[in-house]
């Protein structure tokens, strides 16, 4: 009787707990695969940041031979736009009990959930992990924090300089030459604009208007600038280097040169929807513009971000992090591994064009498209990602936020930074978390 009661219980704290998950999810940004456990089966959780369809199809694969490995096995899986959406969906989840037992997310949430303990450690896991001894050591520290391994990166994201062969040609340049400094940038971008009337139809260079943070970071640590001292948490970005690089780029912004977007949705992301002629982006851009213009294959160039002063770009990474509420932890990191296994790391690549993360496929990463993976492996040497601040996210937002009211002619970029990095100064008593 106790034995069938217990069962009782367990049952209904599952039913309960899928309720909850449910409730706090956006049925517009949210898309679930699984949404149910059936009776008897163990139920993973597994939500990732980002809605493109290609990665999409990725998961699919990987999630349905996941389950066909592990019989009684059942993978939930959820996607949510990157930002606010993902940010709000997390601390609601966090505070109900309902997170996911593994989570793909950014680099900028490590400090930040590690230190509210919603990010499990993962040293006792990795210390027992064959493939640990074959990642990329840069790779392996994005996850670390103050000492403890927190998500394993498995999706570095530099920026490289992706360019129209095809646009450059109509348009007189020289398809085999991108612009090698900021002022053949700007003179090039302007030539390739396309308007009808005061209307931009195809941006000469694609820079966000919302979540610009990424795209600016590149251009202020090319202009030698940096974006935070961490360790007397003093804002940066309002230094004349930074300026100068900001205003660089709302001055693109009001000639007209890109369209509104926010990159951060890959509906709006002009260079991948055909809408750009120039543009920072990653590497999965370059192979998804021509995976779904098939027209393009071979007209598209890349290479690595521009010179200024020094040689940098914007170099983010995705990671696997687990959660510490995960009543599956053993089947989590089962799950973890098997997304970076040499197979799948390799897979990764092939279907979504994702750098490789291990060190025994770096050659054969290099040799299989020397020009264009030589560059993004240089990319990834010396780009920079997201500060490990616990008020990474809130910093950025306000950055973006600032550099939104510049693009729209309610403050110049100078303004825009000062005001940025002023409001940080204001709020990081409330932001710090010891």
């Amino acid at each position: 009787m106790r034995k069938r009661k217990a069962l009782l219980t367990t049952l209904c704290v599952t039913v309960l707990a899928s309720i909850a998950l449910s409730a706090c999810g956006n049925n517009n940004a949210t898309e679930q695969l699984n949404p149910k456990s059936e009776g008897g089966r163990k139920t993973l959780t597994f939500w990732r940041a980002g809605t493109d369809a290609p990665e999409k199809a990725y998961w699919t694969r990987v999630i349905q031979e996941f389950e066909a490995s592990h019989p009684g096995v059942k993978v939930n899986y959820s996607e949510v736009p990157f930002g606010n959406d993902m940010e709000t969906k997390l601390n609601a989840a966090y505070a109900s009990g309902t997170a996911p037992d593994v989570l793909s997310y950014t680099l900028a949430s490590v400090a930040q959930r590690a230190n509210l303990g919603q990010y499990e450690p993962l040293d006792a896991y990795a210390d027992k992990w064959e493939g640990k001894g074959d990642m990329m050591e840069s790779v392996l520290n994005t996850g670390m924090y103050k000492d403890k391994l927190y998500g394993i990166g498995f999706i570095p994201d530099p920026r490289v300089l992706l360019w129209r062969k095809d646009l450059f040609e109509a348009a007189g340049l020289d398809p085999e030459k991108p612009p090698a400094n900021w002022e053949e940038l700007a003179k090039d971008a302007e030539l390739l604009t396309k308007k009808d009337g005061n209307t931009t139809v195809m941006a000469g260079l694609a820079i966000p208007t919302a979540n610009a943070w990424t795209f600016w970071q590149s251009f202020v640590l090319q202009n030698g600038g940096k974006i935070i001292d961490a360790d007397k948490n003093e804002p940066l970005f309002d230094s004349p280097e930074s300026i100068e690089a900001t205003n660089y780029i709302v001055d693109l912004v009001k000639k007209g040169i890109t369209i509104p977007n926010d990159s951060t949705k890959a509906n709006e992301n002009l260079f991948p929807n055909g809408k750009a002629a120039i543009a920072y982006d990653s590497p999965a851009a370059y192979v998804n513009t021509q995976k779904d213009h098939p027209e393009l294959a071979g007209k598209i160039g890349v290479s690595g971000p521009i010179e200024r002063k020094t040689k940098a770009t914007f170099a983010g990474m995705r990671l696997l992090f687990m959660s510490s509420q995960s009543k599956q932890k053993d089947l989590a990191f089962d799950f973890m591994q098997t997304v970076m296994s040499k197979e799948e790391t390799w897979n990764r690549y092939k279907e979504l064009g994702t750098p490789v993360v291990l060190n025994s496929l770096k050659e054969d990463y290099i040799k299989d498209k020397p020009d264009m993976n030589q560059a993004v492996f240089d990319a990834v040497s010396y780009g920079e990602g997201a500060a490990k601040v616990t008020y990474s996210s809130k910093m950025y937002e306000m950055i973006s936020q600032h550099l939104e009211a510049a693009f729209y002619n309610t403050k110049t970029g100078e303004q825009a930074m000062k005001d940025a990095a002023a409001e940080l100064r204001k709020e990081l008593p409330n932001l710090i978390t010891n």
